[in-house]
């Protein structure tokens, strides 16, 4: 495929666990041909030292990192986001997702939860904007923002604070994954991908939700989207190595290009 515009791929390190070996994770995700990653949730003992990190990375560039925040928000909480987003910013991280808090089946948000989230997201991206880090709300099902109209409530808000969307979670409240990418094109640092079926997370276009992959990233190529586009696949019925490998030849065969240019 001759695009006019080359989109970027990374895999997310959440399929291993957020204390998984960090060894075996890249460099099955090396040899699957994937050239980027996103770092899921590890706590920086577990990361080590950013030398130690670097060494194990082995060549895979560190694209973004990723968290969660409760609600109520939690002060220790945003110091320890603090801590990984400086951290993000010694790999030149271009961004830091974020998803929370917690959502009750019996009650939407009230207002004043969504006002804490989004006090605590403009906080951390207005300290990642002066790292170089921008911070990206993921909105989730089960979490405090999940449709179209909460988006709105944080984006309004929030100046500074980007998203992360995801267009599985998008389409699993039943809303259109490119009207988002339309419509919050201004405000989203980068993207979540995975597939949906049967209850569980699956491997591109192994779902039944209607995702259509294809279409989505022509609109991104459309937009000349700069941002990374992060596949995060939850989990495997078979293993953590086999969805980077199922989900790197789905791409391929859609005309993408996974590895990342070599630097002059």
């Amino acid at each position: 495929m001759t695009n006019s515009h080359a989109l970027r791929f990374a895999y997310s390190t959440i399929n291993w666990g957020t204390r998984g070996d960090l060894a075996t994770m890249f460099s099955e995700i090396r040899q699957s041909g994937w050239g980027a990653v996103e770092l899921f949730d590890h706590s920086l003992d577990w990361l080590g030292t950013p030398e130690r990190l670097k060494f194990l990375l082995g060549g895979l560039e560190a694209a973004t990192f990723f968290g969660s925040i409760s609600v109520p928000v939690d002060r220790n909480e945003i110091a320890i986001h603090k801590q990984r987003i400086d951290y993000a910013a010694l790999f030149h991280a271009e961004a830091y997702g974020l998803v929370g808090g917690g959502r009750l089946r019996q009650r939407p948000p009230t207002a004043a939860e969504y006002s804490d989230l989004a006090a605590a997201c403009e906080e951390l991206a207005v300290y990642g904007e002066d790292k170089g880090v921008a911070i990206g709300y993921h909105p989730h099902t089960g979490c405090t923002i999940e449709t179209e109209d909460e988006i709105d409530i944080l984006l309004n808000e929030t100046k500074v604070m980007s998203l992360c969307l995801d267009v599985s979670h998008i389409n699993l409240v039943d809303e259109d994954s490119i009207a988002h990418l339309r419509k919050y094109r201004e405000r989203t640092s980068y993207i979540h991908m995975k597939d949906w079926a049967r209850g569980k997370f699956v491997e591109l276009g192994q779902g039944t939700i209607g995702l259509d992959f294809a279409a989505i990233l022509a609109e991104l190529v459309d937009q000349q989207f700069p941002g990374w586009i992060v596949i995060e696949h939850s989990r495997s019925d078979i293993s953590p190595a086999h969805s980077a490998e199922a989900n790197a030849q789905y791409l391929r065969n859609l005309g993408y290009t996974i590895e990342l240019p070599q630097k002059a």
